[in-house]
């Protein structure tokens, strides 16, 4: 999709849909332009009760001018405004203009955002990328009825003279986030028969090349030499060759690791899981998916830092020479866990994955994994878990959070919980007590193979979705690539 700024009012664009944004009881604030547009309709919509500016309400009218249609789009009320709620607005307006298969949008953001022109320009854009995505690749019929298939393919972004630098800016950044966060969603919807952890380390090496960053793919043989046992031990029952992907960007001195959990498809192992649902397990590559697309967008952007992206890639899987419960594994540190549960697997191989980034030397780790059911019981599907050894980095990601409207939520990681993962016969035990704190024991294994600053964010309820959103169709929602790349963004401030 192609993004214009232009400094066009309401009443000169032209366009196929022309979006406006009102709060709650309060008049647009351009409303005679668009009572000039849809001869007086707009505001006979107001008095009449029609349109209220209520959070997600739509009106769509149609227009005599250069622009055809206008859809006003409610924000709700002012003091409750976020920039996730323009976010949303704009991913309503690209669904209809795709509804009513038009290829042309415009938005107008002359509405008085409680937010700078240069946020609101950005959530604008990344709402309307998130829209535009769907996964439909595999189709090969068309529902009855169906036409051809119609994108919007160019999107006006309208902005006053004094705004237009400020706009192009915002707009520039939400593309590329919006571009980014839709391939990582791409990438995590691959059915696990295409998406292996070698057709997985190819892409990487793909957008490594694209995107001026460098790969390194370690096999199963460089793992072992590298005695990455517990990433092997989980990897031991698919007949899938391992990988660990190392995508690394030079941008400047400061030194982040962003290492995310790669099941690339999670039966549970021996410990088998409940056949309800398993096939949304090809969504456990959310957190290693997620950091690849978020180092795409830090080389896109140009950012002043040195970023490094870690993702382990596995099946997990029963076989005859599948890890077993009261397996002991020696780890990369020579540090050993017990194994109690086979579906506990993705701390084991961020365990090895989390070494390495320390071994580096970092100045501060970030790894994102749909770690655990726990996280969803706490949080459901409306935050992401997160737990640390460094609170100013902490605080860092809960601000980046709320900024990129990809919201987090604090645990406790106190010694006390250390506990939950002592073993009788290894260092430590993959798994907690039942029913325990499971989050933070998963946490707490996390914690022993790590030496630098360190957050992780478990995001088992939030990597996918199974309601359509106004910005998201069902499936991976690519969570944590604007946190990450808004951590980043912002990350010398």
């Amino acid at each position: 999709m192609r993004v214009i700024v232009s400094t066009k009012t309401v009443s000169e664009v032209s366009t196929s849909l022309l979006a406006a944004y009102s709060f709650e009881k309060e008049e647009p604030k351009n409303l005679k332009s668009l009572d000039e547009l849809s001869d007086s309709q707009t505001s006979n919509a107001i008095k009449a009760g029609e349109f209220s500016g209520k959070e997600g309400e739509t009106l769509l009218l149609h227009c005599k001018g250069k622009a055809k249609r206008l859809l006003l789009l409610g924000l709700g009320k002012r003091e409750e405004f976020t920039a996730q709620k323009l976010r949303s607005a704009s991913g309503k307006a690209t669904a209809q203009a795709k509804k009513l298969k038009q290829r042309e949008l415009a938005l107008s953001l002359d509405v008085h955002l409680p937010i700078s022109v240069y946020d609101a320009s950005q959530a604008a854009i990344e709402g309307a990328f998130l829209a535009t995505y769907s996964f439909d690749k595999y189709k090969t019929e068309k529902k009855e009825g169906e036409s051809e298939k119609i994108e919007v393919g160019e999107l006006t972004l309208l902005a006053t003279s004094s705004d237009a630098r400020a706009v192009e800016n915002g707009a520039g950044i939400g593309t590329i986030t919006g571009e980014c966060q839709n391939l990582a969603r791409a990438m995590c919807n691959e059915p696990p028969n295409n998406a292996t952890p070698s057709s997985i380390s190819k892409n990487a090496e793909q957008l490594a090349k694209q995107y001026g960053l460098k790969a390194k793919i370690f096999s199963a043989s460089d793992l072992k030499k590298m005695n990455m046992n517990a990433l092997l031990a989980v990897a031991s029952g698919s007949v899938q060759e391992p990988k660990m992907v190392v995508l690394e960007y030079f941008g400047g001195k400061d030194k982040i690791c962003l290492v995310g959990k790669g099941i690339t498809f999670d039966s549970g192992g021996i410990s088998l899981k409940p056949g309800k649902d398993m096939e949304k397990m090809k969504f456990d590559k959310s957190g290693a998916i997620d950091v690849i697309a978020a180092a795409v967008a830090a080389a896109r952007l140009k950012l002043p830092l040195h970023i490094i992206a870690i993702a382990p890639l596995t099946e997990n899987v029963p076989s005859g020479s599948a890890y077993k419960p009261a397996d002991i594994i020696t780890t990369s540190t020579g540090k050993t866990i017990e194994i109690q549960n086979t579906d506990a697997e993705g701390r084991v191989i961020l365990a090895d994955a989390l070494a390495y980034a320390s071994s580096l030397k970092p100045n501060a780790i970030i790894d994102l994994a749909t770690l655990t059911g726990a996280c969803v019981v706490a949080l459901g599907s409306v935050a992401a878990g997160i737990m640390g050894n460094d609170e100013k980095l902490i605080e860092k990601i809960k601000k980046a959070g709320s900024e990129s409207g990809e919201k987090v939520w604090q645990f406790p990681m106190w010694k006390e919980y250390d506990e939950l993962v002592k073993s009788d016969v290894a260092d430590v035990k993959n798994v907690g007590t039942p029913g325990q704190a499971g989050t933070i024991a998963g946490a707490k294994l996390l914690e022993k193979f790590v030496s630098s600053p360190w957050v992780h964010i478990d995001i088992a309820g939030v990597s996918d979705s199974d309601r359509e959103k106004p910005e998201f169709s069902k499936g991976a929602t690519g969570y944590g690539v604007r946190l990450l790349t808004r951590l980043l963004q912002t990350w010398k401030k």
